[in-house]
């Protein structure tokens, strides 16, 4: 057992959980209503927790991606190129989604009028999915042919993707979902 192993599991799921404790919080009910103006009363109720929860949408996303940048470092009979193009893709995907959410804590009337810039989660994203199905090819070479994480990550991928194409818009909590299962799976068989 290689203790890199366990540590970037441990991380993952620390990240992961932060994201999802702020995509679940009383707060992110404002997701839900179709109002601007109820949407923008529900963050001037509490401007500050506002703030806070954008702030762990950037954190889960930072952290989930150093953490599979220490399983990227435990896979060293990968080639470098290959097993750090996961944490790569992560850490690119996670810089516009922190310019999205500093925006949408700095600005949130551009946010609730839907005037931010769009390219910031779409980029975000695409880098994020693509991430995650590779890390699926790479827990299939860790964990070896019969184990279901491997393949769950990567078809869940696929899937988000074509649902994201389609409807142009995803929940991101279901990313880190896939970032749980993941983090699990290398604690489970470290």
């Amino acid at each position: 057992m290689l203790p890199e192993l366990v540590i970037s599991g441990w991380v993952i799921c620390f990240g992961s959980v932060i994201f999802l404790s702020a995509a679940f919080a009383p707060m992110s009910r404002i997701f839900g209503a179709r109002d601007p103006e109820k949407k923008l009363a529900i963050i001037n109720a509490s401007p500050g927790f506002w703030r806070l929860f954008q702030a762990l949408f950037g954190a889960g996303a930072v952290i989930t991606a150093l953490g599979v940048g220490v399983f990227a470092y435990a896979l060293n009979w990968l080639p470098d190129a290959w097993r750090f193009l996961p944490t790569g893709l992560l850490l690119a995907g996670a810089i516009p989604w922190c310019a999205h959410v500093y925006l949408r804590a700095v600005d949130p009337q551009a946010f609730v009028a839907g005037t931010l810039p769009a390219w910031h989660f779409r980029v975000y994203t695409l880098l994020t999915l693509a991430a995650f199905f590779l890390l699926g090819i790479d827990l299939l070479d860790l964990l070896g042919g019969g184990h279901w994480q491997s393949f769950f990550l990567m078809g869940a991928s696929m899937l988000i993707f074509i649902l994201y194409q389609q409807f142009k818009d995803m929940p991101p909590f279901v990313y880190y979902l896939l970032g749980l299962v993941l983090g699990i799976s290398i604690i489970m068989n470290a």
